[in-house]
């Protein structure tokens, strides 16, 4: 078993064992029911010892830039990359993430080249997004509801976290831990598959950082260090590789109209 298998093993069975809890405790912990605040837990794999910072999306990937921000789809709220972190502790934080990280790095270059990369590489690039997607999952479930610009706003809303009012239109907030609970269950499946089309790789002729994602639909990253960009659909399975290109197209258009 390679080094960058054993790390993808190692979350994968950590949030089999403790998938749940950890998941009761993120969903919770930021609930405005919750009365009595435990200590702060890594969100891998449960430990309360030595908890560190994790950020959501590693500094490399908008090469270090402070002042790029994040924007949340539900009341258009930034918050700048660089502080966007969830606890982790740090084992998990910078013997395992770190290590995938390095890992993907390598494989982004390779993508790059366009020459040397393998099915193997794509499938980590696919366990990786997936890691991607639950920690923005958990700093959702971390980060208050507050009014933002010019959006609507009620002030009882600032104590609910986005996550649940990214589902309140819906009346059903508690979707928000489904959907944590379904990331979960995506990095604790060991087979992926490149054969349904769900990851696309483009090239960029402008290249500029670039990030967007709707939870447990799909995530988009560009490179520009690298010239690439990447976009995967997280549950959606297609028939070709037109089909699935196309679609992604259509989402980024829109995204970026706006």
């Amino acid at each position: 078993m390679t080094k960058i298998d054993s790390n993808f093993k190692y979350l994968r069975v950590k949030l089999r064992q403790f998938g749940v809890e950890i998941s009761d405790d993120v969903f919770k912990r930021y609930h405005p029911a919750t009365i009595i605040i435990k200590k702060e837990i890594c969100v891998f794999c449960n430990s309360t010892d030595q908890i560190t910072k994790e950020h959501v999306l590693p500094k490399w990937i908008f090469e270090k830039n402070t002042e790029t921000t994040l924007i949340s789809s539900v009341n258009k709220q930034t918050q700048t990359y660089n502080k966007a972190v969830i606890p982790t502790c740090a084992f998990c934080n910078n013997s395992i993430l770190a290590q995938i990280e390095n890992h993907i790095i390598k494989v982004i270059q390779r993508l790059e080249t366009c020459k040397t990369y393998d099915d193997i590489d794509l499938k980590n690039v696919i366990r990786w997004l997936e890691v991607l997607d639950y920690k923005l999952q958990v700093f959702d479930c971390r980060r208050k509801y507050i009014k933002y610009g010019e959006s609507e706003y009620c002030s009882d809303w600032g104590i609910i976290p986005i996550s649940m009012m990214r589902h309140f239109i819906d009346m059903n907030p508690f979707l928000a831990y489904d959907f944590l609970r379904k990331s979960q269950r995506r990095i604790t499946v060991k087979a992926k598959t490149i054969e349904n089309n769900s990851l696309i790789i483009f090239d960029t002729a402008s290249p500029h950082f670039n990030f967007f994602t709707q939870p447990n639909e799909y995530i988009f990253i560009s490179f520009p260090m690298n010239k690439i960009a990447i976009f995967l659909f997280l549950k959606k399975k297609f028939s070709n590789s037109k089909e699935a290109t196309d679609e992604a197209y259509y989402i980024m258009k829109n995204v970026f109209a706006t």
